[in-house]
């Protein structure tokens, strides 16, 4: 079955050159959970687990989380990169999680999740989050989706579909034809990669949902400095 993964993430994103997602691979304070060609991210806290995406079947995701020693309902919050099937698939066997998103996002949620729907907590572009003693800041990164957010988290920038990494280690946007507005993701991304820097914020991982994630920022810079 591992030998189907990345020929799968070519299917359905149009693309020839990804890099493989890694089940239980970890980047800094997240661990990438597979569930055929999407990944969605665990993140431990003192409050309990936290998912960044709910993956795309509900089976498949319980089966990840019994490999990190939790079963759905330990779960406190899922926090949506965006509303794809493939990113809330998840959601309603979640039933102790709080659903977080930003709020243009809650159609295509309600469109594409089971059961309950409705954001928990609308989530703003810039916010800080706090789970015990860890930190989450939320990005909106329109494009993809119009309600896309990216998530920093001790380094572990949790990006969705709002980017690629190649093969090579390269950063890449997803194939047009997957995004609502392409041009509109690829300045996202550049509006994101400049913040991150005004900020001072420490990048040390590149985490996205449909290809396996890199070290450091080197490849997001390139792709910046390439796309301005």
């Amino acid at each position: 079955m591992r030998a189907l993964w990345v020929p799968l993430i070519m299917l359905v994103l149009g693309c020839s050159d990804v890099k493989g997602i890694e089940n239980k691979k970890t980047y800094g304070p997240v661990v990438s959970m597979i569930d055929l060609f999407t990944s969605c991210q665990l993140l431990e806290t003192s409050e309990g687990p936290v998912l960044f995406d709910a993956c795309w079947r509900k089976d498949e995701l319980a089966a990840r989380l019994r490999e990190q020693g939790h079963a759905p309902q330990d779960v406190i919050a899922v926090l949506l990169t965006h509303g794809h099937p493939d990113h809330v698939g998840g959601l309603e066997s979640l039933s102790s999680a709080r659903l977080m998103a930003l709020p243009e996002e809650q159609e295509l949620i309600n469109r594409n999740a089971k059961g309950d729907t409705t954001i928990d907590e609308a989530l703003t572009d810039g916010q800080v989050l706090r789970f015990g003693e860890t930190d989450v800041r939320v990005y909106a990164v329109p494009g993809h989706t119009k309600g896309s957010a990216a998530f920093l988290i001790d380094g572990a920038l949790v990006l969705g579909d709002s980017g690629l990494i190649t093969s090579k280690g390269a950063f890449t946007h997803v194939p047009d034809d997957k995004s609502e507005d392409p041009s509109q993701l690829i300045s996202s991304v550049v509006a994101l990669s400049d913040r991150l820097t005004a900020e001072g914020q420490d990048v040390r991982w590149i985490v996205p949902a449909h290809s396996g994630g890199v070290e450091g920022r080197a490849a997001l810079d390139a792709f910046v400095a390439a796309n301005r």
